[in-house]
């Protein structure tokens, strides 16, 4: 069993709860597609977790973002402010950490060629969002291809959408799937609890599961920090 988080946005309640979820299912090897900070107010913790756990992970956008690889024009208002506010508060042993995250992580898996990246995987510097209902060339890149970066759950595959929000499916052996295991931190398909995938890549089935975590203390924290109220609010909508 193999458990995929991304987009865990400085959310320490959040990924607490996932990791406990986890380690309650008695799975130990974990995968995280990047975003580890930005928008939340627990950068430090955050990064500390995913160090100190047996948790192979690439950078997101915001990585880069707070690493200064990335232009901030990039990113909308509420994205330049935490980016800004992260890197005033970031340990450097923390974004050393994040410096050292590669875009692209390639495994095989029973014969399968199997992509962990945080945008699509055919030019992940550029960030390009993929959708349920939009793969663009994704599929060109692997057998199993594992994506964050939209903040939506979802698992498709070259016949179209095939799963959405949350759910078990059985992956088809002779087809290419890409799978987004939503957002940790920060989720945006109008549920608010945070999201991940386990990937049984014995029988090949793929459950995304849906977590409850304190939104409201994430939010406290997010006021405290002096970071903008939406940036909480958000969380209790799921978008």
């Amino acid at each position: 069993m193999i458990a995929i988080i991304s987009d865990i946005h400085s959310n320490l309640e959040a990924l607490n709860a996932v990791l406990d979820d986890i380690k309650n299912r008695g799975i130990k090897k974990i995968f995280c597609l990047g975003d580890i900070v930005g928008y939340g107010a627990n950068p430090n913790e955050c990064v500390e977790l995913i160090r100190g756990i047996n948790c192979k992970s690439v950078v997101g956008n915001h990585d880069y973002g707070v690493l200064g690889k990335e232009s901030l024009d990039y990113f909308n208002k509420y994205g330049i402010i935490a980016i800004l506010w992260t890197k005033k508060v970031i340990k450097n042993e923390n974004l050393k950490f994040l410096e050292s995250l590669p875009l692209i992580i390639e495994e095989k898996i029973k014969g399968k060629k199997v992509i962990f990246s945080h945008a699509n995987p055919k030019s992940p510097e550029l960030w390009e969002y993929l959708f349920p209902d939009y793969v663009d060339d994704a599929f060109d890149c692997g057998d199993i291809i594992f994506v964050g970066h939209s903040h939506i759950p979802f698992v498709n595959s070259e016949e179209g959408n095939l799963l959405l929000h949350e759910g078990k499916i059985h992956l088809d052996g002779d087809k290419k799937h890409l799978i987004n295991p939503g957002s940790v931190g920060q989720p945006r398909d109008g549920i608010n609890k945070a999201s991940y995938c386990i990937f049984d890549e014995k029988d090949f089935k793929i459950e995304i599961v849906r977590v409850e975590y304190d939104i409201k203390k994430t939010y406290e924290k997010i006021i405290k920090n002096g970071l903008p109220e939406w940036l909480g609010e958000r969380l209790f909508l799921g978008r």
